[in-house]
């Protein structure tokens, strides 16, 4: 038996100081890129704020790109689980459409600037392949994945390409929640209305 809150025996000193400085890392550079955005944010600006030398950003991180992309897992990871909890209550392609909808804006009110941050498109900061699929790319499956099950159902057309109207669809969200954080569109009013939207391209 260990004392509530000791470390696990088996993690060395070593181990315990690199997880330590990932995590604050990980933080500082959350905090920046939802902030900055990825290109007014440098390696050194987040060595800085984590509190480390600068050095220590590359024994986690090949480079910016990197680090950029494991914040994008991490919030990909983090949006999902909201996703799963509210999907739990749907029972048809509306319902489905407002609580996929609620879950985005609720983790953006928890996490401000963290989702804009993340679904800034990977293809753009990178002239070679990064081998890595982000949070657009994953979010546009989820989306893919359920309106092929409402075609099972008959709620969506069997000619809409589930594939690109994920993509169109997670693009229509990333735009229009913009617009309606700027004008200080009534939240419940803004969702119904993309709800329509979306339920009327999608159905028969």
């Amino acid at each position: 038996m260990r004392a509530s809150g000791a470390e696990p025996s088996g993690v060395s000193g070593g181990a315990k100081r690199k997880l330590e400085s990932r995590r604050k890392l990980m933080e500082a550079a959350r905090k920046l890129f939802a902030e900055r955005g990825y290109h007014e944010t440098r390696p050194q600006d987040i060595s800085k704020a984590a509190g480390v030398g600068h050095g220590t950003f590359y024994l986690h991180f090949e480079d910016k790109l990197d680090c950029f992309l494991a914040f994008t897992d991490e919030a990909a990871d983090e949006l999902h689980e909201f996703v799963e909890r509210h999907m739990a209550l749907a029972h048809s392609l509306d319902e489905g459409i407002r609580e996929l909808l609620i879950a985005v804006f609720e983790y953006s009110d928890k996490n401000p600037g963290v989702l804009g941050a993340a679904l800034t498109d990977i293809d753009v900061l990178s002239t070679g392949g990064v081998g890595r699929r982000g949070p657009v790319d994953r979010w546009a499956d989820v989306w893919a994945e359920l309106m092929e099950k409402w075609k099972t159902t008959g709620e969506v057309s069997p000619d809409v390409d589930t594939r690109m109207a994920g993509y169109l669809i997670v693009g229509a969200i990333k735009q229009g929640g913009a617009y309606g954080v700027r004008r200080k569109l009534d939240r419940k009013k803004m969702i119904d209305s993309m709800t329509w939207l979306f339920v009327r391209a999608l159905k028969k």
